[in-house]
């Protein structure tokens, strides 16, 4: 555009006689018009810049104009081999402890893979350090305990029952009770069982205690049954797990379920409304009795960093407290359709 300019400036002077002031009035004249343009064609430049960058942003700055959200990350499905020479770990890193195949039984021997019980060895609870089982044999009233590094059965003063639950370091065995519960310590061969009142009873039918946060508490729901297939929850009754006596309430209405239902800084619990049917779990945090997260598993256990494992048909999922699902992994064909035991 310049270069038009001057070149029309020339011919000006070319066709027309100007005295020598004139003419250098006349070139002035032509040098302010080429610095005006000039200056012209920048402003315009740098406007048209400002503009490109401003006008988008005071759109989506625009109230009315929302930008859509994110859509939520899908965990990646794991579909891992099972051997059974090979220690197996799901989601978050739990080792898998213990399967039943029929009516075979195999346990965690880390050096060795997964070996077979002796099919006397029935029902069976593996430790979650995975040093001892807890088995019922045949012909046997008492509940026995396997060392699984000596090979040693340890005969309990304990009547046998299925319903036995570990505390989560392994250094302590449950076991509910018609009438209260037993403690049990493999390690210094120590037990003790409590007999619990009819009246401080919380639980007019047959309800499972569990291990509170820790090795010293354990708890059982207050439920009142309303017919042969509900059972309401009212709330829990924790109770000293050396000398039986009930410590305090918590208005949490669900009855503690899983092999490892309170997280380990005691703040949350994993409940289910109906004690008498699985299937429905809710993550409740204990100070607030807020509920955060809800889905469907046949069982479920807090890890140590806070999360859950639970598992669904044929996969195993880890949840978040707020119920989002980490990770996710399909069983392998070998362990489809068995009973699992997974370490907390």
């Amino acid at each position: 555009m310049i270069d038009d300019l001057l070149r029309s400036a020339v011919r000006d002077l070319a066709d027309e006689s100007y005295t020598p002031s004139g003419i250098a009035s006349r070139a002035m004249a032509q040098g302010h018009r080429i610095r005006r343009n000039r200056r012209t064609a920048a402003v315009a430049g740098a406007l048209a810049a400002v503009l490109a960058v401003t006008v988008p942003f005071v759109v989506l700055r625009d109230p009315a104009v929302r930008p859509e959200p994110l859509p939520a990350a899908t965990p990646m499905i794991v579909r891992p081999t099972f051997d059974r020479g090979e220690v197996f770990r799901g989601p978050g890193g739990a080792r898998l402890l213990g399967f039943s195949e029929g009516v075979e039984n195999f346990v965690l021997d880390p050096e060795n893979g997964y070996r077979r019980l002796p099919t006397a060895d029935t029902p069976f609870d593996p430790s979650p350090d995975g040093r001892h089982v807890a088995v019922g044999r045949a012909g046997q009233e008492s509940l026995q305990i396997l060392d699984l590094r000596t090979g040693d059965y340890w005969k309990t003063p304990v009547a046998a029952t299925s319903d036995v639950t570990w505390s989560s370091d392994g250094s302590r065995l449950l076991v509910t009770h018609d009438d209260g519960y037993s403690i049990i310590e493999p390690a210094t061969r120590w037990s003790v069982t409590h007999r619990v009142a009819s009246a401080q009873l919380p639980c007019p039918i047959l309800c499972s205690f569990t291990w509170s946060a820790g090795t010293t508490e354990v708890a059982s729901p207050r439920s009142v049954s309303r017919g042969d297939e509900k059972t309401e929850v009212s709330g829990l009754t924790i109770f000293d797990a050396d000398s039986g006596e009930p410590l305090r309430d918590l208005p949490i209405k669900g009855a503690p379920t899983g092999p490892n239902p309170w997280s380990a800084d005691g703040r949350w619990v994993l409940v289910n409304e109906n004690p008498r049917s699985s299937g429905q779990l809710r993550i409740v945090e204990i100070a607030s009795r807020r509920e955060t997260a809800r889905f469907t598993a046949v069982w479920a256990g807090f890890l140590p960093d806070g999360t859950v494992l639970a598992q669904h048909g044929g996969d195993l999922t880890r949840y978040g407290i707020d119920g989002t699902v980490l990770e996710k992994m399909e069983l392998p064909a070998g362990l489809r359709g068995r009973g699992l035991t997974f370490g907390f």
